[in-house]
């Protein structure tokens, strides 16, 4: 398989192709991609391939007994943890972190994890307090989150005491909100609504 094409077509493109109906097992993608001999690739290396996909949120993971089946990711399946991020993608490097952890946990009023914090876009130093194991335990105790896979030695951290974005919070709420709903907003509905509320 040169430079991972399949007649002329990447590997990834191929893959939506068959996944444009319903979602699909790996056997079923295996055997579609392997019907011409000049196309032939290996179980494993597609298997890695799907994970990939699906860590890069291209590709949903569903597990029906007894396979686990894959679907094309649809524009409006798109996270709250996404949203938030692309809403905060042009604030400073420095401060987002702080943002993003804030306003997920005004949403969620519960300890955010780490992995909701990449989901956001957030990699490297976070700027909040991490919860100790013993509270991380109690926490994961609660329930799993939809979607995330979270184990007891997970990172949860909360803001700041410093850390105070109400604004920003509503804000980047309010425009997906009027994003996803496409509702139309005055420029200055927010700061009416926060001068009402705080």
């Amino acid at each position: 398989m040169p430079n991972g094409s399949l007649r002329g077509m990447l590997l990834k493109d191929r893959i939506v192709d068959i996944l444009r109906g319903d979602g699909k097992s790996i056997s079923e993608i295996y055997k579609e991609i392997n019907m011409e001999d000049e196309t032939k690739i290996h179980r494993l290396a597609l298997t890695g391939y799907l994970w990939a996909m699906a860590d890069f949120n291209v590709l949903k993971e569903k597990y029906v007994k007894p396979s686990k089946l894959y679907f094309l990711l649809k524009k409006d399946e798109t996270t709250i943890y996404e949203l938030i991020g692309e809403q905060t993608m042009n604030d400073p490097p420095d401060k987002r972190s702080e943002e993003i952890l804030y306003i997920l946990y005004t949403l969620f009023d519960r300890p955010i994890y780490e992995v909701e914090l990449e989901r956001a876009g957030i990699t490297g130093t976070i700027k909040g307090k991490r919860l100790d194991k013993r509270e991380r335990k109690k926490l994961v105790g609660k329930g799993q989150i939809k979607g995330l896979k979270i184990s007891s030695d997970s990172d949860a951290y909360v803001p700041l005491p410093s850390a105070s974005y109400p604004a920003l919070a509503m804000k980047v709420l309010g425009n997906i909100i009027s994003e996803k709903y496409e509702v139309k907003r005055e420029k200055k509905g927010i700061q009416k609504e926060l001068d009402n509320v705080l």
